[in-house]
């Protein structure tokens, strides 16, 4: 990215510290190839490459840094100079597909973690992202760090990692600026506010917080990243399958060690019979073995009547025993089987008692209790984190939810609850539940005075399968 570029997005707000060409890629991308055998042409293309993108030129920078990986394709600084032009050229599946493979190469540098960060947002990808940021937390700086975890959706994270470099002595106004970002990103825009004036005047101040204003209501996380990097989004259907890292496998291999001593091979000649032939059959003695046997004569009756044998009566059985006609019981149930579990309850609870009276809640005479969200600074805002809150918790898409201004020490909020609770009892339920998945919220009572500005009806409910 060309210093003009980024001058432009530290005036929007955007300074997390991702960079290419001379400017950034700092020594694995700037550093000569360490690969073997080389070419010239290909350390002259990646130089060629590196002035395009500092002359703002992605599109002539991807060509040539393809160029340099196709001369040294195992050159883990080429690779990340192409997942930068990708980047930079809008084309985020290339730029994740070629930042990976300079990270397997070994390039580990925070920028080309960063870049590959931006681009797996811009994919959607956000759980990968914040997985890649964790795992490099001690590589890339507290500043850069926080705000990526911002842009990938982990708001507590970021908030952690800013409010500490924020705080710590001799912290710079970028980590607070980055910080006031991150606490916009996560809807907190009165503490923002507070913390971006310590670094910008009145009217920088209001045009600061107008961009960032456009940026947390961009859904489209292409068009947000493209925006953030001063590019446009392109339709890409990946880095050239000729460029793969998987077509160059490496083929140094380790010098075979000298044969110390000739192999020993088994004689052909045939082994003595007298050694392997089995031994010959033992017999018996037949004399020994075999005798006569005399059967005595058959006894005839005076008529000379050999009588029939009479044959052997089988043994009468005993007594027949029956088997036992009780009915089947069923073996005893342990101690404790068989209740309903604490988290079961809860379930039941939500389904048979929480939901059926939120559905009944009336938007023109709110009444009853309700579990307030959050606070904004504007009703887009409000309507936005509804569904963003929705789709992080398939719960609260049971319940009807609205906002309401409210004005407090002359200044407007814009209210987002959960509505038509019946009791605190039921409201304080389900704020133990959210609180319990992460979501921070309040029970408040609605006086039936509240302007409805805007509402959302409750969804189907949808319960989890056994």
């Amino acid at each position: 990215m060309n210093r003009k570029l980024l001058k432009k997005l530290a005036l929007s707000g955007f300074v997390l510290g991702v960079a290419t060409g001379c400017s950034g890629m700092g020594k694995m991308a700037d550093a000569p190839s360490r690969a073997a055998g080389t070419p010239a042409l290909a350390a002259k293309s990646a130089d060629k490459a590196r002035a395009a993108l500092e002359a703002g030129k992605p599109s002539k920078a991807v060509g040539l840094a393809e160029a340099a990986v196709a001369g040294s394709p195992r050159d883990a600084g080429f690779r990340a100079l192409l997942g930068q032009a990708y980047l930079n050229d809008g084309r985020f599946a290339s730029a994740s597909a070629a930042l990976t493979e300079a990270m397997e190469l070994g390039a580990t540098d925070s920028n080309t973690i960063l870049s590959l960060t931006l681009s797996q947002i811009a994919q959607g990808k956000n759980g990968e992202a914040v997985s890649l940021l964790t795992r490099h937390r001690d590589t890339v700086p507290a500043p850069d760090l926080g705000l990526a975890l911002a842009l990938a959706g982990d708001a507590e994270g970021s908030l952690y990692v800013l409010g500490q470099a924020a705080r710590a002595e001799g912290a710079e106004a970028r980590t607070r600026q980055n910080f006031a970002l991150a606490l916009a990103l996560s809807g907190r825009w009165a503490q923002a506010r507070i913390v971006a004036s310590q670094d910008l005047s009145l009217d920088k101040l209001e045009g600061r917080m107008a961009e960032w204003s456009k940026l947390a209501e961009q859904p489209n996380a292409q068009v947000r990243v493209a925006g953030l990097i001063g590019t446009e989004a392109q339709q890409d259907a990946g880095m050239p399958v000729r460029l793969a890292l998987s077509n160059f496998a490496d083929t140094q291999m380790a010098a075979a060690e000298p044969v110390s001593a000739p192999a020993v091979l088994a004689s052909a000649d045939p082994a003595p019979v007298a050694d392997y032939a089995p031994p010959p059959p033992v017999l018996a003695d037949a004399g020994s073995t075999i005798r006569s046997v005399e059967l005595p004569m058959p006894v005839r009756t005076k008529g000379g009547v050999v009588p029939v044998t009479e044959l052997p009566q089988p043994t009468p059985a005993g007594e027949m025993i029956l088997a036992e006609t009780a009915p089947y019981r069923a073996a005893p149930r342990a101690q404790g089987e068989g209740r309903i579990r604490p988290a079961q309850q809860q379930a039941l609870e939500l389904a048979t008692v929480l939901i059926p009276k939120a559905m009944g809640f009336d938007a023109k005479n709110p009444d009853g209790w309700a579990v307030q969200l959050g606070a904004y600074d504007s009703l887009a805002i409000a309507k936005e984190k509804w569904g963003t809150l929705k789709k992080r918790n398939n719960m609260l898409g049971n319940f009807p939810a609205s906002s309401h201004a409210a004005t407090i020490k002359g200044r407007t909020y814009y209210r987002l609850t959960v509505n038509g609770l019946a009791s605190r009892t039921d409201a304080t339920s389900l704020c133990n539940q959210l609180k319990a998945q992460g979501q921070t919220c309040f029970i408040r009572a609605m006086g039936g005075g509240e302007t409805i500005q805007w509402a959302a009806k409750a969804g189907s409910m949808r319960l989890a399968s056994r």
